[in-house]
């Protein structure tokens, strides 16, 4: 992928961030998928949390399964052994991207490196072989409920985000969701940057006199 080039003797930031993306409750899915809606007020518009299992491998009281957790954020009876806590872990990914957005407005970084997991829970939600040249309306919706409608404002906007694949932007245990439509984005965003499942770019410092090659490898295969 083509340099990048930063002039000037300040210092310079690059962000990273990663297993970011929540899931879009208000996208209607095609292809007689069900929603990605894991519970009771999921389906709001922006990200929604996905209620993963806490497992704390050395405090046998603090363990959570998936469905109590999803009670948690429902509202019911929850289990001390959750440590769930509203408004917090019901709004991760929105409070992350509050606190990145109030320090890129202190340190106003050049790029922001993506290390994927972009879209829970199985990335775009559709299958792959949508034509390179178009952006699908799922990934349209879900790149502006997930991504575009989350991270802005003064320090981010127009930044590139250079961007992997993760595991659920695979599809999660499968391998033929919508993963082509974020490669394909890069083309349609000015600042998603995806050209390939594996990539390299460099970042150049002349007036500091140094460079920065970074390489995106995607190793799900070994997963597999």
């Amino acid at each position: 992928w083509p340099t990048y080039t930063f002039e000037g003797s300040q210092e310079m930031h690059i962000f990273a961030i990663g297993d970011w993306g929540g899931m879009d409750g208000s996208l209607n899915p095609i292809e007689g998928r069900a929603p990605l809606i894991a519970y009771a007020g999921g389906q709001k518009s922006g990200p929604s949390t996905f209620p993963r299992s806490r497992i704390y491998l050395n405090n046998p009281v603090m363990n959570c399964k998936h469905d109590p957790l999803v009670k948690c954020f429902e509202g019911k009876y929850c289990p001390f052994g959750c440590g769930y806590v509203k408004e917090i872990d019901d709004h991760a990914q929105l409070l992350v991207a509050q606190a990145m957005k109030e320090r890129a407005n202190i340190k106003d970084p050049q790029l922001i490196l993506n290390v994927g997991d972009n879209f829970y829970w199985g990335g775009i939600e559709k299958t792959c072989g949508t034509p390179m040249d178009s952006i699908s309306f799922t990934a349209h919706h879900q790149f502006d409920q997930i991504f575009e409608g989350v991270y802005n404002g003064k320090g981010l906007d127009g930044k590139p985000w250079l961007s992997v694949l993760g595991n659920h932007d695979w599809g999660g245990r499968v391998f033929n969701n919508g993963w082509d439509q974020q490669i394909a984005y890069t083309w349609a965003s000015p600042r998603w940057v995806m050209p390939a499942a594996f990539w390299r770019t460099t970042a150049e410092y002349p007036t500091q006199g140094f460079s920065v090659d970074m390489w995106f490898f995607d190793t799900n295969f070994q997963d597999a």
